[in-house]
């Protein structure tokens, strides 16, 4: 096989990466299935170590999908994968947790202008129009942040610059972070 090909279908097994922070949240099994890659087109970069897919780029493996208009691999020296960016209008994740029957409402689900993943750090960050959500909870911010090494959420808003009509000055007006949480439902006798 060309030394090329294996390059690439290497890569294209490490796009996968991208689920695997998230596996106090994932189904564990997803690990164990074919990873699927489908975009318009697939550039491998040495020079600049990196793989760039693009045009409606959807990476499946098991339950996981990620989909965005763009994604970025980014290695180091050794070839290890360091970083992913997805870019779209937007940029999506869904992925099924352990344990869970596969029903819509129990995928966790994230969308974005923009989602990066950073392998050292097992830290996922939302970016722009953030939203995350499972079964009716979600959190959406400007940025979203998530570690999966501490299980840790952050949510921010950022200060936004925008022009009064009665004037030409900026003023800053800071977007909210907004989380919602479904009500139980009663339980009927």
């Amino acid at each position: 096989m060309n030394r090329n090909v294996i390059k690439f279908l290497s890569r294209c097994f490490l796009a996968v990466v991208f689920g695997l922070p998230v596996s106090s949240w994932a189904l564990s099994t997803d690990r164990q299935k074919d990873i699927e890659i489908e975009a318009d087109s697939a550039i491998i970069d040495d020079a600049k170590q990196l793989t760039i897919y693009t045009g409606d780029v959807v990476i499946i493996q098991g339950s996981l999908r990620i989909t965005g208009a763009k994604v970025t691999i980014y290695y180091d020296d050794d070839s290890d994968f360091v970083k992913l960016e997805s870019v779209g209008k937007p940029a999506r994740f869904r992925q099924l947790p352990d344990g869970k029957k596969d029903i819509d409402s129990n995928y966790q689900v994230a969308h974005a202008d923009r989602m990066e993943y950073f392998k050292k750090k097992d830290l996922i960050v939302l970016l722009g129009n953030a939203v995350y959500g499972q079964g009716g909870s979600k959190v959406a911010a400007d940025r979203i942040e998530y570690n999966s090494r501490t299980s840790r959420m952050t949510a921010r808003s950022v200060k936004a610059k925008t022009k009064t009509k009665s004037t030409s000055k900026n003023k800053k007006k800071k977007s909210r972070v907004r989380i919602v949480i479904p009500a139980k439902k009663k339980k009927s006798n």
